[in-house]
Formats: structure tokens, sequence, C-alpha cells
């Protein structure tokens, strides 16, 4: 294989991952940047969440990424970690995630959930409703939530979307560049070729 020839390989494979590295970028982007924007978010029956604080630790660190997958209030029980529209006036209206403490009906027959952060003294001082869970966590992640982190970060999201296109372009530069200064066979040299291939005297 030819020198020209194995640069343009070499480029073509560079420029996908390049681009492949792109796309997912920009996917995680999008993703993040979105979940953010709006918490209500579903997609097939989960809904994605970005701790924010250590309440939950040891098992659900403080950045962490989580999955809550939308489950019939029947199923949920004492121990499960469900995320939920908060009424603590401190977080009003926000999304907090905390294990199930207990569940009680009241005197007018409506469940009441009681949470508490494991990393708390003690119970949650507001109740969870039917209308307030958002679903059951069935996933967490410290590094994907890192991950999502850095996206949040304007220069990094600027590099890892930037940075793929300015290698693509320069790839492709770099193969016009081999391609403009590749000198092309001479007339002369093919045909004496073609006339010594021809000649069955000349062949041993």
């Amino acid at each position: 294989m030819s020198r020209t020839k194995k640069t343009k390989k070499a480029s073509k494979i560079t420029s996908i991952i390049a681009a492949v590295f792109f796309v997912f970028a920009i996917s995680l982007l999008i993703f993040a940047t979105i979940s953010r924007a709006n918490p209500d978010m579903s997609l097939f029956g989960c809904r994605f969440y970005y701790v924010l604080t250590g309440s939950m630790e040891p098992e659900i660190k403080k950045g962490s990424f989580i999955v809550a997958k939308e489950v019939p209030l029947d199923e949920l029980k004492v121990g499960d970690i469900i995320s939920f529209v908060s009424h603590d006036p401190d977080i009003e209206g926000m999304i907090n995630s905390h294990q199930i403490y207990s569940i009680d009906t009241n005197s007018e027959g409506i469940s009441e959930i009681t949470t508490k952060g494991m990393a708390n003294p003690g119970p949650d001082e507001y109740k969870v409703y039917r209308e307030d869970v958002m679903g059951k966590v069935v996933f967490n992640s410290y590094p994907i939530g890192k991950v999502f982190e850095l996206l949040s970060n304007r220069a990094v999201s600027f590099c890892i979307t930037v940075l793929p296109i300015a290698i693509i372009v320069l790839i492709n530069l770099v193969d016009l560049f081999v391609i403009i200064n590749t000198p092309e066979p001479r007339k002369e040299d093919s045909e004496t070729k073609d006339d010594s291939t021809d000649d069955p005297e000349q062949v041993k």
C-alpha cells in the first residue's frame, strides 16, 4: 500500500472517530440541558435527575445522576428511594429524592408518605402525596453525574462540540494538501510500463 493511500485510510478512520465523538457529545449536551430545564421530562416512563445535596449519602453521593421510574403508588414500600416534588418551604416545588420512612393513611383516607434522607438525623417534616411522586429511584451513578456536571460547564461544552469539528476540518485540509502535492505519474512512464508488459520476449 502506498504512503498516500495509508495516509488517506488513517485520515478516514480518524474522521469517523471524531464524528462519532461529536455526535455522542452533542447528544449528551442536549440531554443534560433538557433534563435540567425540564425536570418533568420522561423517557420510557423514566425521569432523570442530578443530586445536589448529600442527604442520601452513602447510598447516593452528592453530584450523582439518578433514574426514577414511574411505578404505581401501591407498589412502593418502606425502604424504597423515591423522587418527589417537595413541599419543604426551603426547596418548594423542587425535586427531592429520599427514602420512604413510612406509609400511612390520614383521617380522610389519603395516603401520606413520610420520607427521610439517609444522612439526616430524623424523618422529613413535610408529607409526600400520590401526585407528588415522580418515580422510584432504580439507578444511580456518581461518575455519570460528574460527566453531566462537566457538560454544564460552558467552557467544557464548547470544547467537546468545537474540537471534533476542528479535527475533521484539519484532517480534510491535510488530505487536500496531500492530493495537491502528490505528483501524477508521467505519461511516458505509463506507456513504457505497458509496453514492457505486452512484449512476451521481455517477460521471464
